[in-house]
């Protein structure tokens, strides 16, 4: 199975994605990379992108370069109103805080939890 490495451009540096592999660590540290922790990507300065794709393909690593136009991102709207969770019919109780007692709980049609129903 070959494994695949996702590689982004962000400005003038790129990230590289990919499952844990001991020597595509060793890869990245060579090329003197680290390791951001809270998106899991090592970063590179964006010179290196053609450096590293052709050492990762002739390692034969499949390498698939995102751009803006093809990452999947969540967009909301600010002016969106939010659904109301009542129009499915399947939904028994949400969460919240009571209209009676204040406490947070569940709570069904009437905003009253199961204390004071």
């Amino acid at each position: 199975m070959v494994q695949t490495v996702k590689i982004r451009k962000e400005g003038n540096k790129i990230k590289l994605n990919f499952m844990y592999n001991t020597d595509l660590i060793d890869i990245m540290r060579e090329h003197k990379g680290y390791f951001f922790r809270k998106e899991k990507a090592w970063v590179f300065p964006a010179y290196k992108q053609s450096e590293l794709y052709d050492e990762l393909t002739s390692k034969h690593y499949r390498v698939e370069i995102v751009t803006p136009e093809n990452q999947t991102t969540l967009n909301f709207k600010l002016n969106e109103k939010p659904r109301n969770p009542w129009n499915d019919e399947n939904v028994v109780s949400v969460a919240g805080h009571c209209k009676k007692c204040n406490q947070w709980g569940f709570l069904n049609r009437e905003g009253l939890c199961s204390k004071c129903i």
